[in-house]
């Protein structure tokens, strides 16, 4: 497995990952903002589920490729950090502004808000590129722990606080909504925030995989 220091920094990176006001947040605010508190929470619960599709992909195709061709893996990993830093250049200089002013939504049954968050998830190519990205950067291919279990258990880790982040969001909606209406400009701030994040991690990726 990974060292202890590499342990907290994959740790500490994915708290910040977790907590930045993206694509899966919003979706979840929108979903309690339109639909109530419960809906709000099958939402982030069914994206959760969804994530694990992305997690499985991760664990089969990496793996593979890591204990068949370590020579692909490694120009995998690099082409992951470039990726990551591009994504960062992206949400700095691309993202448009998100303003969340009103929803309209017939989507109130929270057992129909669940499947949907589902297929909305398992049907986001950028979450199973991010897993792929991400994750191949905490891997000890040296290590005692076998690389797919690696893979799984940091998966699983990722996904759950990707996912306490979200619900934490919901259950805050209420006291969101006006600030976001209030100060559009609080969105693309930490938009470029996150953005820094994202190339910094690549570029430290980039100089562990040289």
């Amino acid at each position: 497995m990974i060292s202890i220091p590499e342990l907290f920094t994959y740790l500490f990176v994915t708290l910040l990952y977790a907590f930045m006001p993206g694509p899966a947040m919003l979706y979840s605010i929108a979903q309690a903002v339109s639909g109530g508190k419960k809906v709000g929470i099958m939402a982030a619960f069914g994206l959760h589920i969804g994530g694990y599709f992305h997690v499985i992909l991760a664990v089969l195709g990496l793996s593979s490729v890591l204990l068949a061709n370590p020579s692909l893996y490694s120009a995998i990993q690099k082409l992951g950090a470039l990726y990551l830093i591009w994504l960062g250049f992206h949400r700095i200089y691309l993202t448009k502004k998100v303003r969340i002013t009103s929803f309209e939504s017939n989507l109130t049954s929270p057992k129909r808000t669940f499947i949907d968050s589902v297929i909305v998830d398992v049907l986001n190519p950028k979450a199973a590129i991010f897993y792929l990205a991400f994750l191949p950067q905490f891997v000890n291919e040296a290590g005692s722990i076998a690389v797919w279990l690696q893979l799984l258990i940091l998966g699983v880790v990722t996904n759950l606080m990707f996912s306490s982040a979200d619900l934490l969001s919901v259950l805050m909606a209420s006291h969101l909504q006006k600030k976001f209406q209030a100060r559009s400009n609080w969105v693309d701030f930490f938009s470029r925030w996150s953005g820094s994040i994202f190339i910094l991690l690549g570029v430290m990726a980039l100089v562990n995989s040289s």
